[in-house]
């Protein structure tokens, strides 16, 4: 009898060892894995998303107080629209150049900002295609002669 207690007993410790040595293995794995970073992936689809909300609402300070989502929509039609001697599309881009000089230039983020009826012939672009990971909001601008596309790519 007390030899069996005794086999038991060991048969038991070799379970607890190996136990053990399973968790050590997975507790190890687990810390070794490289952490998704959710917060980043948030940060950069927000800013992409606030910026261009942002500046398609606001207004231009030399052409009329017309918003920049009208000047776009000129830019995508008639180009009839002149600011301080440049027609809405330049007009546009040398504003939008200013504020992401500002803003993402200061902030040392890479981007890349397009205008665009078809994404190959971009009316406009700003910054550097994005070499990696990205992430992009688009806000489509209704016009007479098609839907204008303004696109931000927040690299990352």
């Amino acid at each position: 009898m007390k030899k069996k207690a005794q086999t038991e007993i060991i048969g038991l410790a070799i379970v607890v060892i190996l136990l053990i040595i399973g968790m050590t293995f997975v507790i190890r794995f687990m810390m070794t894995k490289e952490p998704v970073d959710y917060k980043k992936q948030f940060t950069q689809a927000e800013i992409a998303s606030n910026m261009i909300n942002t500046f398609l609402k606001s207004t231009s300070q030399d052409c009329n107080e017309l918003s920049m989502t009208e000047l776009l929509q000129d830019c995508g039609q008639s180009m009839s629209i002149h600011c301080n001697g440049k027609v809405s599309c330049d007009y546009v881009e040398e504003t939008v150049q200013d504020i992401f000089n500002q803003t993402l230039e200061v902030w040392k983020i890479n981007y890349e900002f397009k205008v665009f009826q078809q994404e190959e012939i971009p009316k406009f672009t700003l910054g550097t295609p994005c070499p990696a990971s990205k992430k992009s909001k688009t806000f489509p601008i209704p016009t007479s002669s098609g839907t204008l596309f303004v696109k931000l790519d927040i690299c990352g």
